[in-house]
């Protein structure tokens, strides 16, 4: 009687650890199959049905080319199904060649930035010219070889010559200019 007991109260636990170690060994068995392939079955065709060729039950679509030129013209994505209109070519427009409006082009940057100083009311910017002349300072609004200076951030400044706008960055791995030497004190 005492046995029985004991049975009836561990019952309930035993049957269920027994189910969790079923299901637990059919899902790992479901695991182990999840990459093998799954074989699905192809409807046979009723009698005297036409079939397809196999190129074109299975793989890419191949169209003729006047089947394509159908496709062409009614694009798929556009809300009236017309392709867009060509873009107006100013060639038409003047009936002859396209010619572009002379534009002067900008003078050449006949210098490079070096540096670039900051305190709390202004800032500079550092400029070597290409020809070796000694390095100028420039503020925003000065002018420069026909380049005015509009802006100088923390590492580039930006000019702008005529309709033209270049922005100079510094380049940190060019050494810096040669300090002048030091003037002899009397």
């Amino acid at each position: 009687m005492i046995r029985s007991r004991r049975l009836s109260r561990y019952l309930p636990s035993l049957l269920a650890g027994t189910v969790a170690v079923l299901m637990l060994s059919s899902v790992l068995s479901q695991w182990q199959n999840a990459d093998a392939p799954v074989a699905t079955p192809i409807p046979r065709a009723a009698p005297g049905a036409a079939t397809l060729p196999a190129s074109k039950t299975m793989g890419a679509i191949t169209l003729d080319p006047a089947e394509e030129a159908i496709v062409l013209e009614r694009p798929l994505f556009s809300p009236t199904r017309r392709p867009p209109p060509p873009p107006p070519s100013s060639a038409t427009a003047t009936g002859g060649a396209a010619t572009k409006p002379s534009v002067p082009e900008p003078p050449p940057m006949n210098f490079t930035l070096v540096g670039i100083v900051r305190d709390r009311t202004s800032s500079l910017a550092l400029l070597q010219p290409t020809n070796g002349k000694r390095v100028m300072s420039l503020r925003a609004g000065q002018a420069l070889d026909g380049w005015m200076l509009v802006s100088i951030g923390t590492d580039s400044a930006s000019f702008r010559s005529g309709a033209a706008v270049r922005e100079l960055a510094l380049d940190y791995r060019r050494a810096p200019p040669p300090l002048p030497p030091p003037a002899p004190q009397q």
